[in-house]
């Protein structure tokens, strides 16, 4: 993942993470928005991983077919 991609996420987070402390004390549309953006932070954090192990496995491919030949030939 691109190191501003994680700022732009962790920043995210920490605005939730407020949101949800100044909610707690105001009341429960400020929170539920705080929780929203730490739901939304949580779910592009999980999207910029996936694509770092499609992008691994897309690498590895040559390795996997020549190791997987090898074993065939044993």
């Amino acid at each position: 993942m691109a190191t501003r991609e994680r700022v732009e996420n962790k920043a995210l987070d920490l605005k939730g993470n407020a949101e949800v402390r100044v909610g707690k004390a105001v009341g429960n549309v400020v929170q539920a928005k705080g929780l929203a953006d730490q739901g939304e932070s949580e779910l592009k954090n999980a999207g910029e991983n996936l694509k770092n192990v499609g992008k691994d496995l897309k690498k590895a491919r040559p390795r996997i077919k020549k190791a997987t030949k090898k074993g065939k030939n044993a």
